[in-house]
């Protein structure tokens, strides 16, 4: 089963605030960029806590009852640690620790080293999860297996349930089966694709060398 992960549908391009940042610079840069809330990062990307729009409302109230706004640092602000995941997790991973810790974002951070890579919202699971079967069933044929060269439409069959595709019928070449299952993974809606295509001939082999005498 080709299972969709946090890569197939985090926003690489991530708004970021440094340690330094304060309130009147983070409030511009959250209106301008219209989101709720960004990862606070040191000077290796790696992120030290997460600060959002409900951090910022201490400071906003003492200005709207016509005093000046604490200009307090993202240091000051941010909620820490940060609930970050691996580009390689599942989405349904991302899911649960979304719905577990009440975030509406989690930034995304390379295995290893702890970078940011992307950021992963509740609109981005939203967007890829909830689809009925039936419209991601017609994405996945109209725009997948139609589309698809040398394959022929009639000898491949597209079943959806909750999200999850199953492709069946039969190919002249493995190369095209494994390309349909990948394209599909790609449809909106789609979490994860059971790839039971057949295939005639495997292109993808790696020819054995033969042994020559010196």
């Amino acid at each position: 089963m080709n299972e969709l992960h946090v890569s197939d549908v985090m926003t690489p391009e991530v708004v970021v605030a440094t340690v330094d940042c304060r309130t009147r610079q983070i409030v511009d840069v959250l209106t301008d960029y219209g989101v709720s809330g960004m990862p606070v990062v040191d000077e290796n990307d790696h992120v030290i806590g997460m600060v959002t729009e409900a951090d910022l409302m201490p400071d906003l109230a003492e200005a709207d009852e016509g005093t000046t706004a604490a200009e307090r640092t993202a240091a000051e602000l941010m909620s820490s640690p940060a609930v970050t995941v691996g580009p390689d997790a599942p989405v349904r991973i991302a899911a649960r620790l979304m719905s577990r810790h009440r975030v509406k974002q989690l930034p995304v951070v390379e295995d290893g080293s702890g970078r940011l890579v992307g950021i992963l919202t509740r609109g981005d699971l939203m967007r890829r999860t909830m689809r009925s079967d039936t419209a991601v069933q017609r994405d996945v044929f109209d725009n997948v297996v139609l589309p698809a060269f040398a394959v022929d439409p009639s000898q491949i069959a597209v079943d959806v349930i909750d999200g999850v595709v199953t492709l069946h019928g039969t190919v002249e070449r493995r190369s095209a089966a494994l390309r349909l299952a990948a394209l599909a993974r790609t449809v909106d809606g789609v979490t994860s694709v059971v790839d039971d295509v057949k295939w005639h001939v495997d292109d993808t082999a790696v020819p054995r060398r033969q042994a020559h005498d010196d």
